[in-house]
């Protein structure tokens, strides 16, 4: 199956409609199959003292703004998506026809949403970040119950997180558990992702800069245009190691020209006939 890779653009446009866009742009030529923006309202918050509420307030994108940046995505090429953090805003974005949602991760455990939010979309991709064993195992079993189709993502919910703490067998622990897994990255290396993809990660995801100092908001753990360039380089190389699924129909194993090596050097020596 092949790794799908988001960009996410989260906030880092700062509001601005014009730099959105060109996110949109440069994050499509590296050959990534998405761009991922944020729905949330301040509005929403439960806690209006949130120090971010501000930041939220400048860079919340309107409803119009959801059509605008859907445009641009389709004129690129490149798949819409996007967070959704309440209840509230399920009917809109179930408007504009996604077939998919965003859940973040400290929304795991928002039952009522997420069933709300499967009623409405076919698909879901989760991230688990904050959550215990336990709670994930809760999740699981309330996805698995309720016949929910999600992608659940191993997330560590440190910004960045140190390249020792990417916790990948938790990655490994959670495949062995779940049958539709992926990862979201918040690294300033990409090796984890690489180990997600060559581990059979259906989705990955990473923060998006455009530079290692702007224009928009650059974070230390967003990745920049030519390291979305090595995840798909890197993608189209593993599967081409992996080779084609349909070869493992064939009852030899054999290539053509292997099968010719086999009648003319299997059983030379006489002990293997």
């Amino acid at each position: 199956m092949k790794t799908r890779i988001i960009a996410e653009i989260a906030s880092n446009h700062q509001g601005n409609m014009l730099l959105a866009k060109k996110f949109i742009q440069t994050a499509s030529a590296t050959g990534i199959d998405c761009v991922k923006f944020q729905s949330s309202r301040h509005e929403d918050l439960i806690n209006l003292d949130d120090p971010q509420i501000e930041w939220i307030k400048d860079t919340s994108l309107s409803d119009e703004a959801h059509f605008e940046l859907m445009d641009e995505c389709r004129k690129n090429g490149v798949q819409f998506l996007t967070t959704c953090f309440s209840i509230g805003r399920i009917e809109f974005l179930a408007s504009l026809g996604l077939k998919e949602v965003k859940v973040a991760s400290p929304d795991l455990l928002s039952f009522s949403m997420i069933e709300k939010l499967g009623e409405n979309f076919t698909h879901l991709i989760i991230s688990t970040g904050m959550h215990t064993k336990k709670q994930i195992k809760t999740a699981i079993d309330f996805l698995t119950k309720n016949k929910i189709n999600a992608t659940l993502l191993h997330a560590v919910s440190l910004y960045p997180t140190p390249l020792d703490r990417n916790f990948m067998n938790k990655f490994l622990w959670l495949k062995d558990n779940y049958p539709h897994v992926g990862y979201s990255h918040h690294c300033s290396n990409i090796e984890p992702i690489k180990f997600a993809i060559a581990n059979g990660a259906e989705i990955v995801e990473a923060h998006f800069k455009l530079g290692e100092n702007g224009p928009g908001r650059a974070m230390p753990f967003d990745m920049l245009a030519g390291d979305f360039e090595e995840l798909v380089r890197y993608r189209k190389i593993l599967a081409d190691v992996l080779g084609k699924e349909e070869w493992l129909d064939d009852e030899d194993f054999l290539f053509p020209d292997e099968r010719k090596a086999a009648e003319r050097f299997i059983g030379r020596w006489g002990d293997n006939k």
